[in-house]
């Protein structure tokens, strides 16, 4: 098991200067979170339940940072997984966001998504998107984690 995660990040670390800071985000997401899964066979619904209601304490600090939570999908599997979806209903500047992390530093999990939310917005804003609007970021936590953004057809609505 311990080969292949060193082979994944080894992966990680080759794709990451392709990516840029939003995929060294990702890569971050999946440090803080990958010690929650490492041990899969002892993996509870009580654990997954206690990641999630980390995650939705923390949603009010979040919002001051321009991103809602708008829906959870917590997929009982092995692994588990659980989806949180963000839209970006503010902008908030830089300066106020470092503000509000600096404010809440003893959050590690809160660094982790604000972070990876930002570097996702940063990332779709550099796309030219013809007909399709930008409409939320998608966080899994899981193995391995993923960052979704999603776009809409603007014509479609």
């Amino acid at each position: 098991m311990k080969t292949v995660i060193e082979s994944v990040k080894n992966t990680l670390s080759e794709t990451g200067s392709l990516l840029g800071e939003g995929f060294q985000s990702a890569t971050d997401l999946l440090k803080e979170t990958l010690p929650n899964f490492y041990d899969v066979k002892n993996l509870t619904k009580v654990k997954v339940a206690l990641i999630t209601n980390d995650l939705i304490a923390l949603a009010p600090i979040i919002e001051k940072t321009g991103y809602r939570a708008k829906e959870i999908n917590i997929g009982v599997s092995v692994p588990p997984r659980i989806v949180f979806h963000f839209e970006k209903f503010a902008a908030v500047s830089a300066s106020e966001i470092v503000s509000i992390l600096k404010s809440n530093e003893d959050k590690t999990l809160l660094k982790v998504i604000v972070n990876t939310l930002v570097s996702a917005d940063e990332f779709q804003q550099k796309l030219t998107l013809g007909n399709f609007k930008f409409n939320e970021i998608a966080i899994e936590i899981g193995i391995p984690p993923e960052v979704n953004v999603k776009f809409m057809n603007a014509s479609a609505n």
